[in-house]
């Protein structure tokens, strides 16, 4: 197997160069395979990586979030791929509001700022965040329509490749996740080794180029400690999750839920809340009296944007004295595959 890999990488390399005056304009997926597949052979060899990235990010939000009002703030990542054929591999990933670990049987995601966690059953680890090869398999599996190759340099060591993509269309909504917005993507590589050593995202808001991530370190392993995915949480931590309900809850469709969740508040309904927010802290908030819903003027048509897995529920509602309008996000993609909070208060 290996012999072949080497074989394949020495044939791929030579391609390389000759690709290089080429592989500029729309994307044409063999030129890509061609020069991104040492890529993805080398890196793939390591064991584990640890890595550190700077994100333009948002407390609160997935590590996804483009918060263009923000500052770059840390994320660092320790992912064990699998040993063999058919495991499940290990990650975690941080940043100061926010942990998500995988440690081969189950998911926990924690947040220390409110001392929320929850946990999911889980069969794998979510490469294309967070293992560089994911990254460069991603770029190299592109569609031809709506990418294109700005540049490709290989000089100095370094090979370097930077494409343009667009995003996805979350009208009638402004774009708040990296699939949304129009963005380029930079890998940098070691010809050497064809080891990747760098990559950068940029998003583009109403013409602007703005960074929002880059690859601050990366260092390839064997493997990774053993203490690195021995999670200790503190001992009052509050656990979150979507509770079993009635056979009516499940058949209540996203606006009669929108609805229900937001009459509970009103009313103080706490075991209402409990079955329609999965989340401790929100679930609280909604219970303070300075924050629950004094008047209902409206729930909307749920609707379905971007790349978003749930759906988007509009509402105006008055809160103590402030108006607010707004669209609930809701989604459905839990073990009792019914509607239930997920933001937008």
């Amino acid at each position: 197997m290996f012999a072949k890999l080497a074989a394949t990488v020495a044939m791929l390399g030579g391609v390389a160069w000759v690709s290089v005056m080429m592989l500029v304009g729309p994307a044409s997926p063999p030129l890509l395979a061609a020069v991104l597949e040492p890529i993805i052979i080398a890196t793939e060899r390591a064991g584990a990586v640890h890595l550190v990235v700077r994100m333009l990010g948002r407390d609160g939000e997935d590590f996804s979030f483009v918060n263009l009002d923000g500052e770059m703030m840390k994320v660092e990542g320790w992912i064990e791929w699998p040993r063999m054929p058919g495991a499940p591999g290990r990650a975690r990933v941080e940043k100061h509001d926010r942990m998500r670990q995988f440690d081969g049987a189950e998911t926990v995601v924690y947040f220390p700022g409110r001392n929320e966690a929850y946990r999911f059953e889980a069969s794998g680890v979510n490469l294309e965040l967070f293992w560089p090869g994911a990254w460069v398999r991603y770029i190299q599996n592109f569609p031809t329509p709506g990418v294109e190759v700005v540049s490709h340099d290989e000089s100095a060591g370094r090979g370097r490749l930077l494409l343009r993509e667009r995003g996805a269309d979350t009208s009638p909504l402004e774009p708040t996740f990296l699939g949304s917005f129009d963005r380029e993507t930079e890998i940098e590589w070691d010809l050497k080794t064809n080891l990747l050593l760098g990559l950068k995202r940029w998003v583009y808001d109403d013409g602007e180029r703005r960074l929002f991530s880059e690859l601050v370190s990366i260092d390839y392993l064997d493997a990774l400690p053993a203490d690195t995915f021995e999670l200790e949480l503190p001992n009052d931590v509050r656990w979150g999750g979507v509770k079993p309900a009635s056979i009516e809850l499940l058949d209540l469709g996203p606006k009669e839920v929108a609805d229900r969740l937001f009459d509970a508040s009103r009313r103080g309904d706490r075991e209402g809340l409990e079955l329609l927010c999965p989340s401790p802290a929100m679930i609280e908030w909604l219970m303070d009296d300075q924050n629950r819903p004094t008047e209902i003027y409206y729930i909307g048509e749920p609707f379905r944007t971007g790349e978003y897995a749930g759906v988007y529920v509009p509402y105006k509602i008055r809160f103590g004295s402030e108006v607010r309008e707004h669209n609930l996000a809701l989604r459905n993609d839990n073990p009792e595959s019914r509607w239930v909070f997920d933001g937008g208060i």
